[in-house]
């Protein structure tokens, strides 16, 4: 039986189930049974269904992240880092047994985490969107488009909900292919910022003197 602090076994209980049976079908009563635990445990750790799912969601976006950073990580140029995230980041959540159970649910509650309540995720996928889209020492850098990052996540987001449209996104090589021809644009249009062009072009005895 579980420790009694470890809340993993529930949750991976609940990953489990969402990705065999779907998050519609799933009760409260088999988390519970598959993490063997009793039910009043698993309402008094987490909550409802849709709890333990928000809690679940959060611990797998997590672990999207890591390997999209990871997927571009091994990249030189800011182009390759962009195009194979994207991609990266599309592959792993139709991959993901429960990011794909959410996205194919007909529950209310569960669309409702991923659009009115999805902000939260939004958010997070913007700073690491960011991340890997600015090359070292570019941290002083604006995009052309203000919104740059938030443009391309709202992208990703719209390419999950509503897989087919006119360009083929199905495969690795097409979301590639996507990336290099919309998103890098996007995100390697900067300039440099009003502060960081005034301190390029004031003297060098100014630096100096304003450095110290």
């Amino acid at each position: 039986m579980p420790a009694e602090n470890d809340d993993q076994p529930i949750l991976d209980a609940a990953l489990e189930l969402f990705g065999e049976i779907g998050i519609d079908r799933t009760t409260v009563g088999d988390i519970a049974d598959r993490a063997k635990v009793n039910r009043v445990t698993v309402y008094r750790r987490h909550g409802s269904k849709i709890d333990v799912l928000q809690k679940v969601m959060a611990r797998e976006a997590d672990r999207l992240f890591v390997r999209v950073s990871e997927a571009a990580s091994g990249l030189l140029s800011p182009q390759d880092r962009i195009a194979h995230a994207f991609a990266a980041t599309v592959v792993l959540v139709r991959s993901n047994p429960i990011l794909r159970a959410m996205f194919v649910s007909g529950e209310s509650a569960v669309l409702e985490e991923l659009t009115v309540h999805g902000s939260r995720f939004l958010e997070r996928a913007i700073v690491v969107a960011d991340a890997i889209a600015r090359p070292t020492g570019s941290a002083n850098d604006r995009y052309v488009i203000p919104e740059a990052t938030e443009v391309v996540v709202r992208v990703v987001h719209s390419i999950l909900l509503t897989p087919h449209a006119r360009v083929p996104l199905d495969t690795t090589d097409d979301l590639v292919a996507f990336g290099y021809r919309n998103v890098v644009p996007i995100l390697t249009a900067t300039t440099p910022s009003p502060v960081a062009t005034a301190s390029a072009a004031m003297p060098e005895s100014e630096n100096a003197v304003e450095n110290g």
